[in-house]
């Protein structure tokens, strides 16, 4: 394995656990030099750094590390179970069967419990553990509910029948078909001579059929084309008049859950972020944008080093080596470039200091 690998594996090793269920943000892991602790969200430091490693709080316990071994604190910075453990997990609830359960019951045959994975091996053999770091009979059942499905887009399949439109020398064949909102009639997205465009069902050609591809975007009530043509990207509006120029190499839109609508673009070889109302959020300067599901953009600057655009339209400056979210839209965590990491929330606040 080479030290570059070896690297990026350390660097989400560090970060798995955060990604369970929610974390307590009244403190926030601070690192100060080699080691860490852990602050208020005002940067006052509440448990001196002494640790190699800190993660957040999880139902008031937090994973850390001293010399080569994990154990839990409590929020009160006191150890509560011994550092024993090659490997230790943020503590979550779980379920187990009830020891006795009446045969008349009609509540829930179950006990929740809170719960950590562990590992007392350095072979990675992973055991449940309860809040007193003592070994679980079995480890609970997890509520699939609770884990967040993370990066997996909706999709809907829409079957539209266009037998009833008599095919003319107009198009070829019929892709997609639209309405726009105070407009009764129709829109067909069509093929003709392998060049795309846009007709209505009083055959009125809306968009020339000259374009390499067409896509459909709802924004709102309101529909847009993405067009392509010889290579270049641009945007219309559903009645064809334009909206963005067809000059650009790349031009991806994206949704967030919240239902913000943001355009990644690419111009003359740099890349930038325009929201959907035209404002510019990202100037076209970057090598390439990233967006990370309901969290934020990753830049990635001309000299390849990471910045980071929060929804909050905060934006770190590309500077470091790695970006990785945490806590989705509320914190980042960077590497800079001597390998060290660190926490920056969403209001540019920087929980560390060498």
């Amino acid at each position: 394995m080479n030290l570059k690998n070896l690297i990026l594996i350390l660097f989400l090793a560090f970060t798995v656990p955060l990604f369970a269920q929610d974390a307590d943000l009244t403190l926030i892991p601070y690192r100060h030099g080699n080691l860490w602790g852990y602050a208020s969200p005002n940067k006052n430091i509440v448990i001196k750094p002494e640790y190699a490693e800190a993660n957040f709080f999880y139902e008031g316990f937090a994973v850390v590390k001293k010399g080569d071994k994990y154990g839990y604190i409590n929020k009160a910075g006191k150890v509560v179970i011994p550092f024993k453990f090659f490997s230790a997990k943020s503590f979550r609830f779980g379920y187990i069967p009830k020891t006795t359960t009446p045969l008349n019951a009609e509540d829930n045959n179950q006990t929740e419990v809170l719960f950590a994975g562990a590992s007392l091996l350095a072979s990675g053999y992973e055991i449940c553990i309860n809040t007193k770091g003592e070994k679980l009979l079995k480890c609970p059942a997890i509520n699939e509910n609770s884990v967040p499905e993370l990066n997996k887009p909706n999709t809907v399949t829409i079957v539209s029948n266009y037998s009833t439109i008599q095919k003319t020398e107009l198009f070829d064949n019929i892709i997609a078909d639209y309405k726009m909102p105070g407009v009764e009639e129709n829109f067909y997205i069509a093929t003709r001579n392998n060049k795309n465009g846009v007709f209505n069902n009083k055959f009125d050609v809306i968009v020339p059929f000259e374009y390499d591809k067409i896509e459909k975007v709802n924004i709102g009530i309101m529909v847009y084309l993405i067009v392509e043509k010889d290579g270049l990207k641009g945007m219309l509006f559903g009645n064809g008049s334009p909206y963005m120029a067809v000059e650009n190499t790349k031009l991806l839109y994206v949704k967030s859950s919240k239902g913000n609508n943001y355009f990644i673009f690419t111009k003359d070889g740099k890349t930038g972020l325009k929201d959907s109302r035209y404002q510019m959020l990202a100037e076209p300067i970057y090598n390439d944008i990233v967006y990370l599901e309901d969290a934020g953009f990753v830049l990635t600057g001309s000299n390849n080093l990471k910045g980071f655009y929060f929804m909050n339209t905060n934006l770190v400056e590309p500077k470091y080596a790695d970006v990785m979210t945490i806590k989705r839209e509320e914190f980042i965590l960077v590497k800079l470039a001597s390998g060290k990491l660190g926490y920056i929330n969403n209001n540019l606040v920087e929980f560390f200091e060498d």
